[in-house]
This record gives C-alpha cells, sequence and structure tokens, in this order.
C-alpha cells in the first residue's frame, strides 16, 4: 500500500478567541513568525469554515461563549481526532490542564504567555497536525478496505492478527488449510496489501477495527 505517501496539504492554523484585542495580538505575533492564521471569534464561526478532510492547527482559548473550547475539543475529537490543539487561558488550573491533554491536546498555556513560548508551540503544532492528518486518513483508508471483506475473512484476519499460523486457524474455523490461504489471498487482493504482514502492521499501527 502507498496511500501513505500521498502528499499531505500545509496544516491550516486557526486562533478562536472571543477577545477581538487579543486576536489581533496573535496574528501579529505568528505574521512575525512567517505564521498565516485564521481568526475565529467562536467555535460556531471555527466550525462553519473547518474542513475537516485537512490538517489543522488551533490555538483555542478555553472560555468563550455559547461552546467553549473543551466542548469544541469533545466535538473535534468526534469529528477530526487529527488535529493538533494548543490551550490557552487566563484561568487555567492544574485539573483542567490534565484533562485537555489527556482528551488529546498538544499543549496548554497560561495566559500571559512569552511570545516565543506561543511562536514554538504552533510550530511544533503545524508538524504535528500534519503527522496526525497522515496517520488519521491513512486509517480510514485501511478501514474502507477492511469494510470490503466478508464476515469469514474478517475471522480469517482477526486470527492472523493474534498471530496464528494457517493450521490453527483452519482448526480453529473448521476449514481446510488451503481454504483459509485462499482467504488470505483474498484479504491481501481486497486491502490492496504488500503482504498480509504489512497489513497486520499497519491495522495495529493506527489501531483500525477489524471485528
Amino acid at each position: 500500500m502507498n496511500q501513505d505517501k500521498d502528499p499531505v496539504p500545509p496544516a491550516r492554523v486557526y486562533v478562536i478567541d472571543d477577545d477581538p484585542e487579543l486576536c489581533e495580538s496573535v496574528e501579529w505575533l505568528l505574521d512575525s513568525a512567517a505564521i498565516t492564521c485564521t481568526i475565529c471569534h467562536s467555535a460556531d464561526e471555527f466550525l462553519e469554515q473547518f474542513d475537516p478532510d485537512s490538517p489543522a492547527c488551533l490555538v483555542l482559548d478555553v472560555r468563550m461563549p455559547r461552546m467553549s473550547g473543551t466542548r469544541l475539543q469533545e466535538r473535534l475529537n468526534v469529528i477530526a481526532p487529527h488535529v493538533a490543539i494548543i490551550f490557552v487561558s487566563a484561568h487555567g488550573d492544574i485539573n483542567m490542564s490534565v484533562s485537555t491533554m489527556k482528551a488529546g491536546a498538544q499543549d496548554f498555556l497560561e495566559k500571559p504567555y512569552e511570545p516565543q513560548q506561543l511562536i514554538d508551540a504552533v510550530q511544533l503544532g503545524v508538524d504535528n497536525a500534519a503527522q496526525r492528518f497522515r496517520a488519521y486518513r491513512r486509517a480510514r483508508q485501511l478501514s474502507d478496505k477492511i469494510n470490503l471483506l466478508t464476515p469469514r475473512e474478517r475471522e480469517v484476519l482477526v486470527l492472523v492478527i493474534e498471530g496464528l499460523p494457517s493450521q490453527t486457524i483452519a482448526r480453529r474455523l473448521g476449514m481446510s488449510v488451503k481454504t483459509v490461504d485462499v482467504h488470505r489471498t483474498r484479504i491481501k487482493m481486497k486491502t490492496d496489501a504488500d503482504s498480509i504482514g504489512t497489513l497486520v502492521r499497519d491495522i495495529l499501527r493506527y489501531q483500525v477495527e477489524v471485528r
């Protein structure tokens, strides 16, 4: 499979904060580091223009009207888990920082933060966003391929992932070794895998559901 070698578009940087002056300041700061950003004054405004099929790095305020930064993170974890999020807050505490990081945030910065600290975080976020998007896209492509398998082929694949040889799989499923090998060949063809070994590696690497 060579899908993961497909080029990834540049990550788009969003600054999401309901404070216009702060947004203007951050935009100026990032522009000084040659980083172009899109300003959104609410989570709703961001969602209206966000493309989940592209990488993105967010500088996201924790507390905002209507939809908070943490609620937006919860939503993005469903529709775009590849997004890199840098939380910023003037009211942060350890519990909030820990909870957002456990939920997948890249960083949590307390206002006022050092300008270079934010620039470094965004530059890292842009790189992380591209890597996360590549993995997300690869997992989705692989999942689509696995959905082409018959229930029997999935049964065989599950046991292959467990590391069982064809002889053991044949006994477990009540079929001949030759039939197991036929299923293995069809699995390889349908998933466009270079080999069953690379298929298993990718399934485990990208945590793709098979059952």
